[in-house]
């Protein structure tokens, strides 16, 4: 008897425009016209080339580990209609990464782990470069000092890069449409 593994599934939010051009090439892709900050997004693009053996050097889909909860403001807003993606994508084929502390490479800042670090390194008198601290991004394992915490427990909001997405590896589509503009409220 084998044993068989799920594939990891993800979720993706695009626009509407963005699923039906998918639609007609046969894939899903980024684009460097949503790049909203380019030097960063290049940077996670190097980021892919040494860590996603099959990565295509595309501009990434981003990707949430949690299915986004569409009535927080932060995961879409501004455009009429966006679609829902869950996506079964293999380990090796999503870069994971810290979602909060990707903020430091957004930024262009040093990632400090603590009060004492952030000093040392604004002092000058860091052994980490800042280029070096953005390496922890992808430390999902490490402990933090600062860490969120959910239902007491600490947690971590895990973002994912990934290459394009053949249609095939879409399983589920959710179309939401913005029904009160003023309030962001969307419905499924």
């Amino acid at each position: 008897m084998s044993i068989r593994h799920a594939v990891p599934r993800y979720w993706t939010i695009q626009s509407k425009e963005a699923w039906e051009a998918a639609q007609e090439i046969g894939f899903l892709h980024g684009h460097s016209e949503h790049a909203m900050f380019i030097e960063p997004y290049h940077w996670m693009m190097s980021q892919m080339g040494q860590r996603l053996p099959g990565y295509d050097g595309s501009y990434p889909v981003w990707v949430w580990t949690e299915k986004p909860d569409m009535l927080q403001l932060h995961h879409y807003t501004g455009r009429a209609g966006c679609v829902c993606l869950t996506l079964e994508l293999k380990h090796d084929e999503v870069l994971l990464s810290d979602f909060d502390e990707w903020h430091a490479v957004l930024n262009d800042t040093f990632n400090a782990r603590t009060q004492r670090e952030w000093q040392r390194y604004c002092a000058g008198r860091s052994v980490v470069t800042k280029e070096e601290s953005w390496q922890r991004i992808f430390e999902l394992q490490s402990s933090l000092v600062d860490v969120k915490k959910r239902n007491g427990n600490p947690t971590r909001r895990l973002q994912g890069v990934t290459g394009a997405v053949a249609l095939d590896r879409v399983i589920r589509v959710e179309h939401l449409e913005e029904v009160l503009r003023e309030r962001r409220l969307y419905h499924v």
